[in-house]
């Protein structure tokens, strides 16, 4: 007796597919249509006469849609191209479709990638649109000259403490007027320690004493000149930044005004937290079906990892990193500000896991509300620890209810 066949089979989606494998010098395309005839597989250069030649053999060949991986940033060019021609082109997380070990060649790659995008089993990674890219570039690029600064001035440090000048010990930041102002003079070869001591402000005027004692090493030649190359690496960098803050705000008040608005109001966002938030989510929550897939995108929600019936413990999932580091500062933020309802749901938190993990769903509640502001451009309102004990009351009246 012949046994039923009960096999799961996934129809195709497309009539036509590509699978496009990319890398830095080399993209390897693997074409075919749904009955899996009329395959075609081809290797081409990188060099922007070579992207041109792919777009016409998709479109000699009628292929309707195709799939990359974004990986680095080798896909952008290609995929500009053949957005542009009317070609369906899915980018799609290179961790949501990786191929079985093992069995990995630049053309099976392709191949496979082809297989997905026939029977429609890829998902399309968020791309944002031109302007929203620039805010991205413009705010990563701040980033990552702010952390430019702090290493530099981390080196001064290095130096002042090898030849026993004790700024530090003295001063709460070497980011200050007084700090940088003596570093300056001391980079320029001054050694009268009343000229340095004079450069004191604010707070610092009232330790001038102690100042003076701190003051009383000695810098070598190489230092010096090293120190006066540190000065200079400081001045260009912060000039850098101004110029990309310019820029940024212009951007924001251009496009973005009403919306930040509205970030504003929310607990520990700045001005500079919104702008970080904006150019990583931008100002259309459509392309997140719902709060929870917003922060799973950006790395807050913890993953699942269940089996036999049992949940085992599990950190949050990868994600916008660039996002999540902004949203962890707002959360510090929030948490310190007194009689805030964060502030209070912080410390019900710290009450059962640890403080760095309690911050972790502060910040994913805070990107909901996030979500929640931009999709329906309303402002927050900060309803403060009276609403947090009135919940909290509410959730004992309904546990006493149940028992």
């Amino acid at each position: 007796m012949n046994q039923p066949n009960n096999e799961v089979r996934i129809l195709p989606q497309v009539e036509k597919a590509c699978g496009l494998d990319m890398h830095k010098d080399k993209i390897v395309c693997f074409i075919s249509d749904k009955n899996g005839e009329n395959q075609h597989t081809e290797e081409f250069r990188t060099f922007t006469e070579d992207l041109f030649y792919i777009r016409d053999t998709l479109l000699k060949h009628g292929v309707s849609h195709c799939l990359m991986e974004s990986t680095g940033i080798y896909w952008v060019s290609l995929y500009g191209i053949l957005t542009e021609a009317g070609i369906n082109v899915t980018v799609a997380n290179a961790q949501h479709i990786k191929q079985i070990p093992k069995r990995k060649t630049d053309r099976k790659d392709a191949k496979w990638l082809c297989t997905l995008v026939l029977h429609g089993l890829a998902r399309h990674s968020f791309i944002p649109g031109t302007i929203q890219q620039a805010l991205r570039e413009l705010c990563r690029n701040r980033l990552f000259y702010k952390q430019g600064q702090s290493k530099t001035k981390n080196r001064m440090i290095k130096i002042l403490e090898r030849s026993n000048i004790k700024i530090r010990s003295v001063a709460s930041s070497i980011s200050t007027q007084t700090t940088m102002g003596i570093i300056r003079l001391l980079a320029q070869g001054c050694t009268d320690v009343n000229a340095l001591v004079n450069c004191s402000k604010g707070t610092l005027k009232t330790k001038k004493e102690q100042m003076r004692k701190a003051l009383q090493g000695k810098l070598t030649l190489v230092e010096t000149q090293m120190l006066q190359m540190l000065v200079a690496d400081v001045d260009h960098n912060q000039k850098q930044i101004d110029m990309i803050e310019l820029r940024i705000k212009e951007l924001t008040n251009e496009h973005y005004k009403d919306v930040a608005g509205c970030l504003f109001s929310i607990s520990g966002i700045g001005e500079q937290s919104a702008q970080v938030i904006l150019s990583e989510i931008g100002d259309n929550m459509d392309y997140f079906p719902s709060a929870d897939h917003l922060t799973s995108w950006c790395g807050l929600a913890p993953g699942n990892n269940e089996s036999a019936g049992k949940r085992k413990s599990t950190g949050v999932k990868k994600g916008n990193k660039y996002l999540r580091v902004a949203l962890i500062a707002v959360a510090w933020a929030a948490v310190r500000m007194k009689n805030s309802y964060w502030r209070a749901l912080f410390a019900q938190l710290k009450k059962r896991m640890k403080g760095q993990k309690a911050i972790v769903a502060i910040a994913r509640r805070l990107l909901k509300v996030i979500y929640k502001t931009i999709k329906q451009r309303t402002t927050y309102q900060e309803k403060g620890i009276a609403h947090f004990l009135e919940l909290q009351q509410q959730r004992y009246t309904l546990q006493r209810a149940k028992l």
